[in-house]
């Protein structure tokens, strides 16, 4: 039985890193830190949970990575499956989960102010070949319009 496949979305706090094993192989390593806030009525945030997903893409997942090349500040989906999760206290005392993500696919989101108006049309889906395909040119991407809910930068 085939591992269950998850969706990470989130945010990219650091550049991701290429490099390859001894023998050759190409992988690629992203971070991706995604969590619960919620509103403060002060106008700030309160962070409720805050995970980190170090996913790793190997072979031509790393040609995926390496080819939409996601910078700090991006939002991205990912999909993979877990391969493992580790806890981390800080050296404040704030405690902090790490889950490590055999990574299969990657999409990322336009800059907020690069979207299009919606424009009252329903999202049609993942471009052909959905995640772990080379994603078309953003002005070709359908999930590319406007405020979708939930795309707005976490605030941490």
């Amino acid at each position: 039985m085939p591992d269950a496949t998850v969706t990470i979305e989130g945010g990219v706090p650091w550049d991701p890193r290429y490099s390859a094993t001894q023998n050759g192989t190409s992988v690629g390593n992203l971070a991706v830190l995604a969590g619960r806030s919620r509103p403060l009525d002060s106008g700030g945030w309160e962070e409720i949970t805050k995970t980190q997903y170090e996913c790793t893409f190997w072979r031509e997942h790393h040609d995926l990575l390496a080819s939409l090349h996601p910078e700090k500040g991006s939002q991205v989906i990912v999909t993979g499956t877990i391969e493992g999760v580790d806890k981390f206290t800080t050296r404040d005392g704030n405690e902090f989960l790490s889950v490590k993500v055999n990574a299969s696919g990657l999409k990322v989101k336009p800059p907020k102010d690069q979207r299009r108006p919606q424009q009252g049309r329903a999202p049609q889906g993942p471009p052909q070949g959905g995640y772990g395909q080379p994603q078309a040119a953003p002005a070709a991407d359908p999930w590319a319009g406007g405020d979708q809910g939930g795309y707005d930068p976490a605030p941490f």
